[in-house]
């Protein structure tokens, strides 16, 4: 057998294991990539509930931020819209499409603010009124 035959096949084992823990590290940081529909981490937000321009849509200013408020299922927001309200969930991520049919009224209620949308899955009452 030649020396570069004997070469190879002592040192690809030898690389092959020094290359392991980097493909094993490759894969454990696949399952922690950002969730496709653009769902953030869990939140909560405390404003007073006001009734959007669009008559199904709601939004709540807090920290400087206007959220565009969606009801997850079990939620009510119609009964809450002029109380002071918890609401606990996250921030999403619209398609394009579903945030151009969105913007002109975000942009409305939102004024010079920014602006995000937010998942509601729970809602706690704080206030029958607002301070605002």
């Amino acid at each position: 057998m030649s020396l570069s035959k004997k070469l190879f096949l002592t040192l690809a084992p030898l690389v092959f294991l020094g290359l392991f823990p980097v493909l094993l590290s490759a894969q454990d940081t696949m399952g922690k990539q950002p969730d496709t529909m653009g769902k953030q981490a869990a939140m909560s937000i405390t404003g007073c509930l006001k009734q959007g321009t669009d008559t199904a849509g709601y939004y709540l200013m807090a920290d400087g931020k206007m959220y565009e408020v969606m009801a997850g299922k079990g939620v009510s927001l119609a009964e809450h819209v002029g109380h002071t309200v918890t609401l606990a969930g996250h921030t999403v991520k619209l398609s394009a499409a579903e945030e151009a049919k969105k913007e002109a009224g975000e942009k409305k209620e939102a004024g010079s603010s920014p602006y995000a949308d937010f998942q509601v899955t729970s809602l706690k009452h704080v206030s029958a009124t607002c301070s605002q």
